[in-house]
């Protein structure tokens, strides 16, 4: 899943050990992204990881250099999903690189795993989070009182989701917007036009070989043509009201 300033992929033996260190105890990028701050070994994250209990993404840049870690696990009814992760170093933080990873990510989610809702909380301590999540289309949900604990004192959570048609509509608004937006299609429209073109042709061909063609075979029925039957305006017979 490739961005303008980051891309997604999946993680090398390396990121899990990135992992393991920028969301252990008392780890900025653990604090700001509300993580339970406990201790994780790099093996601990691949494990889930594998298991497909936690789907992660590194985060690389542009250099290719792992700048941070992305996350989603299904929760919920079929097609709910919860969403994490942080840019890892604090000198990386507010330069776009956490909420392009995001987009990518959900974009991924609906676009190809066709996902009706994401949802993710933070910490209501978090204000570069929350100047992001409020502006981007998410709906506040709900607020869990003292949720997350920090500093010697507990602080309120909130609760924000996503749904598949609000998703789409903010999608075609990009496209009102931005000439430069598109979707990110792993296949582009006009080459599935092409196929849908070629698959008609086929049918339509006198070697074009279908199973309710062999069936009608079968059964010594001719298949009915039916530009030749159907009955031109001039040639309609006359109604009862015309006799």
């Amino acid at each position: 899943m490739q961005g303008k300033l980051v891309r997604l992929e999946r993680p090398r033996d390396e990121d899990y050990e990135l992992m393991a260190r920028w969301f252990g105890p008392d780890a900025p990028a653990a604090v700001m992204a509300a993580t339970d701050g406990d201790v994780v070994t790099a093996e601990e994250f691949r494990r889930l990881d594998q298991s497909g209990g936690l789907r992660q993404f590194a985060v690389r840049d542009a250099e290719d250099r792992t700048v941070g870690a992305v996350h989603f696990k299904a929760q919920g009814p079929v097609g709910g999903y919860v969403l994490g992760g942080a840019i890892g170093d604090r000198e990386l933080w507010r330069r776009g690189l956490g909420a392009e990873a995001f987009d990518l990510l959900i974009d991924h989610l609906f676009h190809a795993r066709n996902a009706h809702r994401v949802q993710f909380t933070t910490a209501l301590y978090n204000k570069n989070v929350l100047r992001l999540v409020t502006g981007v289309g998410f709906t506040l949900e709900g607020i869990l009182r003292e949720y997350f604990y920090l500093d010697g004192r507990h602080h309120d959570g909130a609760v924000w989701g996503l749904l598949r048609h609000e998703y789409y509509a903010a999608v075609e608004e990009l496209k009102r917007t931005d000439a430069t937006f598109s979707l990110p299609d792993a296949i582009p429209e006009a080459d599935k036009e092409q196929a849908r073109r070629l698959l008609a042709e086929y049918i339509a061909s006198p070697f074009g070989k279908t199973s309710t063609g062999l069936l009608l075979a079968a059964a010594g029925v001719a298949p009915v043509d039916r530009d030749r039957d159907r009955t031109h305006e001039g040639d309609r017979l006359p109604g009862a009201d015309e006799r």
